[in-house]
């Protein structure tokens, strides 16, 4: 595994700890509902997974356009 995708792991849980948080503050504070911004939640673990996703690709060689890359039995 690269470095991208454990420290994208490494910072998921203290990320949505804080969004919630900010959440919550935003709830008590300016009185902006919780029950109508955590779907931010979500949206912010998407996001997560997805950069997760990206920095799992392989960053070998490109294979020719058209290619399989499985050589010329493919």
């Amino acid at each position: 595994m690269n470095n991208g995708y454990l420290l994208i792991r490494a910072v998921r849980g203290p990320l949505m700890l804080m969004a919630l948080g900010g959440l919550m503050a935003l709830h008590r504070f300016y009185e902006v509902s919780f029950y109508k911004t955590w779907p931010a939640l979500l949206i912010l673990l998407g996001v997560m997974k997805l950069l997760e996703r990206l920095a799992m690709r392989p960053t070998g060689p490109a294979t020719p356009e058209g290619g399989t890359g499985m050589g010329p039995f493919a």
